[in-house]
């Protein structure tokens, strides 16, 4: 541990204590808040890279790609009439005790991901930061 890094954790610790007594989960929640700080101070990352895909989708309905109307328990992959229902925004009607569900079609998402490393005060490397996000590809597109 570095000689500033420990007299930041002490100093944390110690204004803590004149605080009166603290609960082992508060005591260790500062204490990992002055880790954090101290870390901080020392580390160094560069920027975030350029997003790239990371070869996972995700197939998931999406109001941008269109609905139709079906009703519920007539909806079978072989029943082509059960998808019918009818023009886009009109509502089937469905036999008594079943009512008609919007569903919207399929679209396909991309997982993307950056990174970026980080370095100690010395120049040292400490680690790798990643970040994920999931991004609309295509309607349909194979889900």
């Amino acid at each position: 541990m570095k000689p500033g890094m420990s007299l930041m954790l002490c100093m944390g610790l110690a204004l803590t204590a004149c605080g009166g007594a603290m609960t082992p989960e508060e005591a260790a929640a500062e204490e990992t808040a002055t880790l954090a700080t101290a870390e901080a101070a020392l580390d160094s990352c560069g920027t975030w890279s350029s997003w790239s895909n990371t070869g996972a989708t995700a197939c998931e309905p999406s109001s941008t790609c269109g609905s139709y109307w079906a009703c519920e328990s007539r909806l079978n992959a072989d029943d082509a009439e059960s998808l019918a229902g009818g023009p886009e925004h009109r509502i089937p009607v469905c036999p008594p005790g079943q009512s008609a569900v919007l569903r919207y079609n399929p679209a396909k998402y991309n997982q993307q991901s950056s990174y970026r490393v980080c370095f100690d005060a010395a120049g040292n490397y400490t680690r790798t930061e990643y970040q994920y996000q999931t991004v609309f590809s295509v309607c349909g597109g194979g889900c």
